[in-house]
Protein backbone atom coordinates (compact mmCIF):
# COMPACT_ATOMS: atom_id res chain seq x y z
CA UNK A 1 0.00 0.00 0.00
CA UNK A 2 1.28 3.55 -1.01
CA UNK A 3 2.32 5.39 2.13
CA UNK A 4 2.50 9.48 2.09
CA UNK A 5 4.26 10.39 4.87
CA UNK A 6 4.79 14.28 4.67
CA UNK A 7 3.00 16.85 2.90
CA UNK A 8 4.95 18.54 0.27
CA UNK A 9 6.16 21.97 0.82
CA UNK A 10 9.53 23.14 0.94
CA UNK A 11 10.76 22.86 4.62
CA UNK A 12 8.76 19.85 5.27
CA UNK A 13 10.61 17.48 7.70
CA UNK A 14 9.64 13.87 7.05
CA UNK A 15 8.77 11.45 9.74
CA UNK A 16 8.68 7.67 9.76
CA UNK A 17 4.64 6.08 10.05
CA UNK A 18 5.44 3.16 12.22
CA UNK A 19 3.60 0.25 14.35
CA UNK A 20 4.82 0.44 17.94
CA UNK A 21 7.17 -2.56 16.98
CA UNK A 22 8.67 -0.85 14.42
CA UNK A 23 9.13 2.12 15.84
CA UNK A 24 12.56 3.95 14.39
CA UNK A 25 14.73 5.87 17.20
CA UNK A 26 15.33 8.39 13.99
CA UNK A 27 11.91 10.17 15.73
CA UNK A 28 14.39 11.82 18.20
CA UNK A 29 17.89 11.21 18.26
CA UNK A 30 18.75 14.00 19.62
CA UNK A 31 18.01 12.57 22.88
CA UNK A 32 18.28 8.84 24.55
CA UNK A 33 15.93 6.16 22.33
CA UNK A 34 13.54 5.16 25.96
CA UNK A 35 13.77 1.10 25.98
CA UNK A 36 10.11 0.61 24.66
CA UNK A 37 9.72 -3.44 23.87
CA UNK A 38 8.69 -4.39 21.02
CA UNK A 39 5.27 -6.51 19.74
CA UNK A 40 5.29 -9.14 21.21
CA UNK A 41 6.98 -8.68 24.95
CA UNK A 42 9.67 -10.79 25.83
CA UNK A 43 6.78 -12.13 28.39
CA UNK A 44 3.85 -12.41 25.86
CA UNK A 45 6.67 -13.80 23.43
CA UNK A 46 7.57 -16.89 25.75
CA UNK A 47 4.09 -17.61 27.07
CA UNK A 48 3.04 -17.57 23.36
CA UNK A 49 5.78 -19.38 22.08
CA UNK A 50 4.43 -22.47 24.59
CA UNK A 51 6.49 -25.18 25.78
CA UNK A 52 9.47 -24.94 23.36
CA UNK A 53 10.69 -21.82 23.90
CA UNK A 54 10.04 -23.00 27.77
CA UNK A 55 12.29 -25.56 28.02
CA UNK A 56 14.85 -23.41 25.34
CA UNK A 57 15.07 -20.87 28.93
CA UNK A 58 15.25 -23.37 31.56
CA UNK A 59 17.29 -26.09 29.73
CA UNK A 60 20.66 -24.14 28.90
CA UNK A 61 22.73 -24.21 31.15
CA UNK A 62 23.37 -20.77 33.75
CA UNK A 63 26.11 -18.66 34.19
CA UNK A 64 28.68 -20.70 36.52
CA UNK A 65 27.36 -24.29 35.19
CA UNK A 66 30.33 -26.58 33.90
CA UNK A 67 30.31 -26.68 30.28
CA UNK A 68 31.81 -28.40 27.81
CA UNK A 69 34.67 -26.44 26.17
CA UNK A 70 33.87 -28.17 22.61
CA UNK A 71 33.26 -25.30 19.72
CA UNK A 72 29.71 -25.47 17.73
CA UNK A 73 28.68 -23.16 15.39
CA UNK A 74 24.93 -22.69 14.81
CA UNK A 75 23.60 -21.18 11.19
CA UNK A 76 19.55 -20.63 11.53
CA UNK A 77 19.34 -19.46 7.65
CA UNK A 78 15.83 -19.84 5.72
CA UNK A 79 16.51 -22.29 2.61
CA UNK A 80 13.32 -20.83 0.37
CA UNK A 81 11.10 -17.61 1.17
CA UNK A 82 12.05 -13.86 0.25
CA UNK A 83 15.29 -14.19 2.10
CA UNK A 84 16.53 -17.03 0.98
CA UNK A 85 19.02 -15.68 -1.56
CA UNK A 86 20.69 -13.34 1.52
CA UNK A 87 21.27 -16.31 3.46
CA UNK A 88 22.94 -18.35 0.46
CA UNK A 89 25.09 -16.14 -0.08
CA UNK A 90 25.78 -15.41 3.25
CA UNK A 91 26.08 -18.93 4.11
CA UNK A 92 28.76 -19.20 1.02
CA UNK A 93 30.76 -16.44 2.55
CA UNK A 94 31.30 -18.02 6.07
CA UNK A 95 32.15 -21.08 4.11
CA UNK A 96 34.63 -19.76 1.79
CA UNK A 97 36.70 -18.70 4.75
CA UNK A 98 37.14 -21.97 6.66
CA UNK A 99 38.10 -23.20 2.96
CA UNK A 100 40.53 -20.50 2.66
CA UNK A 101 41.65 -20.84 6.65
CA UNK A 102 42.09 -24.28 7.13
CA UNK A 103 42.25 -25.68 10.43
CA UNK A 104 41.10 -25.60 12.93
CA UNK A 105 37.13 -25.48 11.83
CA UNK A 106 34.93 -25.87 14.54
CA UNK A 107 31.66 -28.14 13.91
CA UNK A 108 28.94 -26.49 12.02
CA UNK A 109 25.79 -26.77 12.43
CA UNK A 110 22.75 -25.89 9.99
CA UNK A 111 19.06 -25.26 9.96
CA UNK A 112 15.57 -23.66 7.91
CA UNK A 113 14.59 -20.81 9.87
CA UNK A 114 11.40 -21.41 6.92
CA UNK A 115 10.39 -19.21 4.42
CA UNK A 116 8.70 -17.03 7.20
CA UNK A 117 10.58 -17.68 10.18
CA UNK A 118 8.08 -20.02 10.84
CA UNK A 119 10.90 -23.05 12.26
CA UNK A 120 12.95 -20.37 14.26
CA UNK A 121 12.09 -21.38 17.33
CA UNK A 122 12.02 -25.01 16.72
CA UNK A 123 15.60 -24.48 15.16
CA UNK A 124 17.01 -22.49 18.19
CA UNK A 125 15.90 -25.02 20.78
CA UNK A 126 17.71 -27.56 19.05
CA UNK A 127 20.95 -26.45 18.72
CA UNK A 128 21.25 -24.14 21.98
CA UNK A 129 19.59 -26.74 24.17
CA UNK A 130 20.63 -30.28 22.35
CA UNK A 131 23.88 -29.07 21.09
CA UNK A 132 25.37 -26.18 23.40
CA UNK A 133 25.88 -24.23 20.40
CA UNK A 134 28.88 -21.37 21.06
CA UNK A 135 27.65 -19.51 18.42
CA UNK A 136 24.47 -18.72 16.24
CA UNK A 137 24.37 -16.78 12.92
CA UNK A 138 20.50 -15.81 12.98
CA UNK A 139 17.83 -15.06 10.00
CA UNK A 140 18.50 -12.14 7.97
CA UNK A 141 14.83 -11.06 8.74
CA UNK A 142 13.77 -8.60 11.35
CA UNK A 143 11.29 -10.66 12.69
CA UNK A 144 13.80 -14.26 12.54
CA UNK A 145 15.87 -11.59 14.69
CA UNK A 146 14.22 -10.52 17.37
CA UNK A 147 12.44 -14.56 18.39
CA UNK A 148 16.54 -15.63 18.37
CA UNK A 149 17.00 -12.53 20.72
CA UNK A 150 14.51 -13.54 23.42
CA UNK A 151 15.15 -16.62 22.93
CA UNK A 152 18.69 -16.26 23.64
CA UNK A 153 18.33 -13.76 26.79
CA UNK A 154 19.26 -16.77 29.20
CA UNK A 155 21.56 -18.71 27.00
CA UNK A 156 24.78 -19.38 26.26
CA UNK A 157 25.40 -18.66 22.85
CA UNK A 158 27.49 -15.24 20.93
CA UNK A 159 24.68 -14.31 18.62
CA UNK A 160 25.64 -12.83 15.16
CA UNK A 161 22.59 -10.83 13.66
CA UNK A 162 22.27 -10.49 10.65
CA UNK A 163 19.67 -8.22 9.82
CA UNK A 164 20.80 -4.10 9.88
CA UNK A 165 17.43 -2.88 12.01
CA UNK A 166 19.05 -0.75 14.77
CA UNK A 167 17.05 -2.03 17.38
CA UNK A 168 18.31 -5.58 17.19
CA UNK A 169 21.92 -4.76 18.85
CA UNK A 170 21.97 -1.04 20.09
CA UNK A 171 18.64 -0.09 20.29
CA UNK A 172 16.11 -1.53 22.54
CA UNK A 173 16.50 -4.92 22.09
CA UNK A 174 20.30 -4.99 22.98
CA UNK A 175 21.73 -7.65 24.69
CA UNK A 176 25.75 -7.87 25.98
CA UNK A 177 25.86 -11.51 24.02
CA UNK A 178 24.73 -10.31 20.24
CA UNK A 179 27.24 -8.71 17.43
CA UNK A 180 26.24 -7.08 14.18
CA UNK A 181 28.90 -7.37 10.81
CA UNK A 182 26.56 -6.05 8.43
CA UNK A 183 26.46 -2.68 8.41
CA UNK A 184 23.00 -0.95 10.11
CA UNK A 185 20.45 1.44 8.65
CA UNK A 186 22.27 3.95 10.11
CA UNK A 187 25.30 3.25 8.57
CA UNK A 188 23.53 2.43 4.98
CA UNK A 189 22.20 5.95 4.51
CA UNK A 190 23.15 8.85 7.11
CA UNK A 191 26.55 9.45 5.62
CA UNK A 192 24.87 10.41 2.03
CA UNK A 193 23.45 13.28 3.55
CA UNK A 194 26.11 15.80 4.07
CA UNK A 195 27.62 14.59 1.01
CA UNK A 196 23.97 14.69 -0.92
CA UNK A 197 23.80 18.50 0.30
CA UNK A 198 27.18 19.76 -1.14
CA UNK A 199 27.20 17.31 -4.31
CA UNK A 200 23.43 17.34 -5.51
CA UNK A 201 21.49 20.04 -4.09
CA UNK A 202 18.88 21.20 -1.14
CA UNK A 203 15.89 20.03 -1.90
CA UNK A 204 15.07 16.09 -1.83
CA UNK A 205 12.45 13.95 -2.56
CA UNK A 206 12.24 10.75 -0.23
CA UNK A 207 10.65 6.96 -1.22
CA UNK A 208 11.42 3.35 -0.33
CA UNK A 209 10.13 0.49 0.49
CA UNK A 210 7.16 0.73 3.54
CA UNK A 211 8.82 -2.33 5.70
CA UNK A 212 10.96 -1.75 8.79
CA UNK A 213 14.74 -1.56 7.02
CA UNK A 214 13.35 0.74 4.03
CA UNK A 215 11.90 2.78 6.55
CA UNK A 216 14.83 3.24 8.91
CA UNK A 217 16.88 4.16 6.08
CA UNK A 218 14.72 6.82 4.61
CA UNK A 219 14.56 8.14 8.40
CA UNK A 220 18.34 8.46 8.99
CA UNK A 221 18.89 9.63 5.79
CA UNK A 222 16.58 12.81 6.56
CA UNK A 223 17.63 13.15 10.02
CA UNK A 224 21.15 13.36 8.60
CA UNK A 225 19.95 15.71 5.61
CA UNK A 226 17.43 17.99 7.83
CA UNK A 227 20.96 18.53 10.64
CA UNK A 228 23.03 19.76 7.44
CA UNK A 229 20.96 22.25 6.36
CA UNK A 230 18.74 20.35 3.63
CA UNK A 231 14.94 20.86 2.63
CA UNK A 232 12.10 18.34 2.09
CA UNK A 233 9.94 18.21 -1.20
CA UNK A 234 7.96 15.08 0.04
CA UNK A 235 8.37 11.65 0.59
CA UNK A 236 6.01 8.58 -0.07
CA UNK A 237 7.06 5.37 1.22
CA UNK A 238 5.89 2.34 -0.96
CA UNK A 239 5.30 -1.38 -1.42
CA UNK A 240 6.81 -3.13 -4.11
CA UNK A 241 4.09 -3.45 -6.58
CA UNK A 242 3.61 -1.43 -10.29
CA UNK A 243 0.64 0.50 -8.81
CA UNK A 244 2.88 2.15 -6.35
CA UNK A 245 5.76 3.06 -8.26
CA UNK A 246 3.36 4.97 -10.55
CA UNK A 247 1.98 7.17 -7.75
CA UNK A 248 6.41 7.32 -6.32
CA UNK A 249 7.09 8.77 -9.69
CA UNK A 250 3.89 11.09 -9.91
CA UNK A 251 4.52 12.46 -6.19
CA UNK A 252 8.03 12.63 -7.42
CA UNK A 253 7.64 15.12 -10.90
CA UNK A 254 5.48 17.10 -8.11
CA UNK A 255 7.88 17.99 -5.19
CA UNK A 256 10.65 18.99 -7.97
CA UNK A 257 13.71 18.05 -6.44
CA UNK A 258 16.88 18.34 -7.15
CA UNK A 259 17.64 14.63 -6.35
CA UNK A 260 15.98 11.42 -4.94
CA UNK A 261 16.99 9.07 -2.33
CA UNK A 262 15.65 5.71 -2.70
CA UNK A 263 15.54 3.06 -0.08
CA UNK A 264 14.43 0.35 -2.13
CA UNK A 265 16.06 -3.26 -2.48
CA UNK A 266 16.00 -6.72 -3.99
CA UNK A 267 12.00 -6.62 -6.21
CA UNK A 268 11.54 -3.67 -5.27
CA UNK A 269 14.29 -1.57 -6.05
CA UNK A 270 14.29 -2.73 -9.90
CA UNK A 271 10.83 -2.66 -9.80
CA UNK A 272 11.63 1.74 -9.14
CA UNK A 273 14.40 2.21 -10.99
CA UNK A 274 13.20 0.06 -14.06
CA UNK A 275 10.07 2.67 -13.75
CA UNK A 276 12.10 5.44 -13.08
CA UNK A 277 14.95 4.96 -16.46
CA UNK A 278 11.39 5.40 -18.42
CA UNK A 279 9.86 8.16 -16.53
CA UNK A 280 10.78 11.77 -17.82
CA UNK A 281 12.81 12.66 -14.70
CA UNK A 282 15.88 10.96 -15.31
CA UNK A 283 17.46 13.36 -17.39
CA UNK A 284 17.66 15.80 -14.41
CA UNK A 285 17.35 14.51 -11.45
CA UNK A 286 20.00 12.13 -9.15
CA UNK A 287 18.66 8.91 -7.49
CA UNK A 288 20.74 8.04 -4.67
CA UNK A 289 20.44 5.15 -1.98
CA UNK A 290 22.05 2.36 0.22
CA UNK A 291 23.62 -0.66 -1.12
CA UNK A 292 20.63 -2.47 -1.39
CA UNK A 293 19.47 -0.17 -4.60
CA UNK A 294 21.68 -1.79 -7.29
CA UNK A 295 22.97 -4.98 -5.38
CA UNK A 296 25.98 -6.91 -7.00
CA UNK A 297 25.23 -8.68 -8.77
CA UNK A 298 22.51 -10.11 -9.21
CA UNK A 299 19.84 -6.56 -9.08
CA UNK A 300 22.74 -5.12 -11.08
CA UNK A 301 21.56 -8.02 -13.92
CA UNK A 302 18.20 -7.44 -13.40
CA UNK A 303 18.48 -3.75 -13.91
CA UNK A 304 20.73 -3.43 -16.93
CA UNK A 305 21.07 0.01 -17.99
CA UNK A 306 18.57 0.98 -15.47
CA UNK A 307 21.22 1.29 -13.18
CA UNK A 308 22.84 3.73 -15.16
CA UNK A 309 23.92 7.33 -13.06
CA UNK A 310 22.85 5.75 -9.51
CA UNK A 311 24.74 6.41 -6.52
CA UNK A 312 24.54 3.99 -3.45
CA UNK A 313 26.46 3.82 -0.27
CA UNK A 314 28.92 0.59 -0.22
CA UNK A 315 31.25 -0.56 2.16
CA UNK A 316 33.35 -3.03 -0.26
CA UNK A 317 35.16 -1.22 -2.65
CA UNK A 318 35.71 -4.28 -5.26
CA UNK A 319 33.23 -6.68 -4.61
CA UNK A 320 33.61 -8.17 -8.66
CA UNK A 321 37.15 -9.82 -7.03
CA UNK A 322 35.52 -11.28 -4.03
CA UNK A 323 32.96 -12.98 -6.47
CA UNK A 324 35.25 -14.71 -8.12
CA UNK A 325 37.23 -16.00 -5.21
CA UNK A 326 33.82 -17.30 -3.91
CA UNK A 327 33.56 -19.20 -7.82
CA UNK A 328 37.49 -20.82 -7.95
CA UNK A 329 37.05 -21.98 -4.35
CA UNK A 330 33.49 -22.59 -4.01
CA UNK A 331 31.95 -22.90 -7.48
CA UNK A 332 29.40 -21.21 -6.34
CA UNK A 333 26.92 -18.20 -7.80
CA UNK A 334 26.29 -15.51 -5.13
CA UNK A 335 23.20 -13.26 -5.40
CA UNK A 336 24.52 -10.96 -3.17
CA UNK A 337 28.64 -10.06 -2.48
CA UNK A 338 27.81 -7.96 0.42
CA UNK A 339 25.74 -10.68 2.32
CA UNK A 340 28.89 -13.03 1.44
CA UNK A 341 31.58 -10.48 2.46
CA UNK A 342 29.40 -10.70 6.05
CA UNK A 343 29.58 -14.51 6.01
CA UNK A 344 33.27 -14.34 5.76
CA UNK A 345 34.00 -11.88 8.25
CA UNK A 346 32.25 -13.57 10.71
CA UNK A 347 34.26 -16.63 10.15
CA UNK A 348 37.06 -14.71 11.03
CA UNK A 349 35.50 -13.66 14.43
CA UNK A 350 34.78 -17.58 15.43
CA UNK A 351 38.33 -18.19 14.30
CA UNK A 352 40.08 -15.73 16.27
CA UNK A 353 38.36 -17.06 19.46
CA UNK A 354 39.30 -20.41 18.72
CA UNK A 355 43.26 -19.41 17.58
CA UNK A 356 43.74 -17.38 20.59
CA UNK A 357 41.87 -19.68 23.15
CA UNK A 358 39.08 -17.83 24.32
CA UNK A 359 36.49 -19.88 24.52
CA UNK A 360 37.55 -20.83 28.24
CA UNK A 361 34.97 -22.55 29.88
CA UNK A 362 32.57 -21.42 27.46
CA UNK A 363 31.30 -18.36 29.24
CA UNK A 364 29.69 -16.03 27.05
CA UNK A 365 30.54 -13.32 28.75
CA UNK A 366 34.31 -14.17 28.56
CA UNK A 367 34.08 -14.64 24.67
CA UNK A 368 32.09 -11.42 24.30
CA UNK A 369 34.32 -9.54 26.16
CA UNK A 370 37.22 -11.17 23.98
CA UNK A 371 35.12 -10.29 20.84
CA UNK A 372 35.02 -6.50 21.84
CA UNK A 373 38.33 -5.67 21.31
CA UNK A 374 39.54 -7.16 18.74
CA UNK A 375 39.98 -6.43 14.64
CA UNK A 376 39.63 -7.98 11.41
CA UNK A 377 40.73 -7.34 7.89
CA UNK A 378 38.90 -8.93 5.14
CA UNK A 379 37.17 -8.58 2.20
CA UNK A 380 35.76 -4.72 3.00
CA UNK A 381 39.06 -3.61 4.74
CA UNK A 382 39.11 -3.30 8.43
CA UNK A 383 36.33 -3.82 10.76
CA UNK A 384 36.14 -3.14 14.62
CA UNK A 385 33.39 -3.33 17.11
CA UNK A 386 32.32 0.01 18.93
CA UNK A 387 30.92 -0.20 22.60
CA UNK A 388 27.49 -1.25 21.43
CA UNK A 389 28.87 -4.39 19.60
CA UNK A 390 27.83 -2.45 15.97
CA UNK A 391 30.56 -2.66 13.37
CA UNK A 392 32.68 0.62 12.60
CA UNK A 393 33.29 0.11 8.80
CA UNK A 394 34.30 2.39 5.99
CA UNK A 395 32.00 3.81 3.49
CA UNK A 396 32.06 5.29 0.14
CA UNK A 397 30.11 5.98 -2.62
CA UNK A 398 29.77 4.30 -5.94
CA UNK A 399 28.09 4.51 -9.11
CA UNK A 400 27.93 1.02 -11.25
CA UNK A 401 28.45 1.71 -15.44
CA UNK A 402 26.65 -0.80 -17.21
CA UNK A 403 28.55 -2.26 -20.50
CA UNK A 404 26.81 -5.02 -22.27
CA UNK A 405 26.21 -8.00 -19.40
CA UNK A 406 29.43 -6.78 -17.12
CA UNK A 407 29.04 -3.76 -14.83
CA UNK A 408 32.28 -1.87 -13.75
CA UNK A 409 32.26 -0.10 -10.32
CA UNK A 410 33.64 4.07 -10.06
CA UNK A 411 34.54 4.83 -6.19
CA UNK A 412 32.95 8.21 -5.84
CA UNK A 413 33.65 9.32 -3.07
CA UNK A 414 35.93 7.38 -0.05
CA UNK A 415 33.44 9.00 2.93
CA UNK A 416 36.02 7.47 5.99
CA UNK A 417 35.14 5.93 8.98
CA UNK A 418 31.70 5.69 9.76
CA UNK A 419 30.51 4.57 13.31
CA UNK A 420 26.66 4.59 15.07
CA UNK A 421 25.40 7.02 17.99
CA UNK A 422 23.46 4.77 20.41
CA UNK A 423 19.94 3.72 19.55
CA UNK A 424 18.35 3.04 23.29
CA UNK A 425 21.57 0.56 24.51
CA UNK A 426 22.85 3.18 26.16
CA UNK A 427 27.22 2.45 26.31
CA UNK A 428 27.86 4.98 23.15
CA UNK A 429 26.48 7.70 21.16
CA UNK A 430 23.67 9.39 23.01
CA UNK A 431 24.41 8.67 26.70
CA UNK A 432 21.60 10.61 29.07
CA UNK A 433 23.59 14.29 30.58
CA UNK A 434 22.58 15.44 33.78
CA UNK A 435 22.02 19.15 31.67
CA UNK A 436 20.48 20.30 28.91
CA UNK A 437 23.19 22.60 28.30
CA UNK A 438 25.68 19.97 27.25
CA UNK A 439 25.22 18.86 23.85
CA UNK A 440 24.67 15.08 23.34
CA UNK A 441 27.43 13.64 21.32
CA UNK A 442 26.77 12.15 17.73
CA UNK A 443 29.34 10.04 16.11
CA UNK A 444 28.73 10.49 12.14
CA UNK A 445 31.01 9.69 8.99
CA UNK A 446 34.84 11.16 8.96
CA UNK A 447 35.54 11.84 6.34
CA UNK A 448 39.16 11.24 5.93
CA UNK A 449 39.80 11.99 2.53
CA UNK A 450 40.41 15.93 2.46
Amino acid sequence: MLKRETSAGEGTKPHGHRTDAERSCASDLGTRCRNVPSNPSRREFLIGAGASIAILVLGIPQAGAKTSPALKVGLILPEGGPSSDEAKSLAAGFDLFWKENGSPVPEILRKDSGPNDEATLEALTDLAVNNEVRFLIGPPTPAGSEKIVHGLTAGKAILFVTNPCVRLVAGEMCTSASFRLCPNTWQSSQPLAAWALKSLGRRVFITGLDDPQGNEEADFFAYGFDRAGGSFGDRVMAASKEADMAAVLSAAAKAKPDFVFASFRQQSAREFLKAWSGASLPKQVPVIGPGGLTAFPHTLQELGSSCAGVKTLTTMKKPAEFEDRLKKQLGREVPYVCRAAEGYDIGQVIARVMKEGAVGTGDVSEIAGFIEGIDITGPRGKIRFDKNHEPILDVMIQEWEPSGNTFSQKVVKDLGSCSSPDFGCGKVGFPRRPGPEIKDEEPVWVDESE
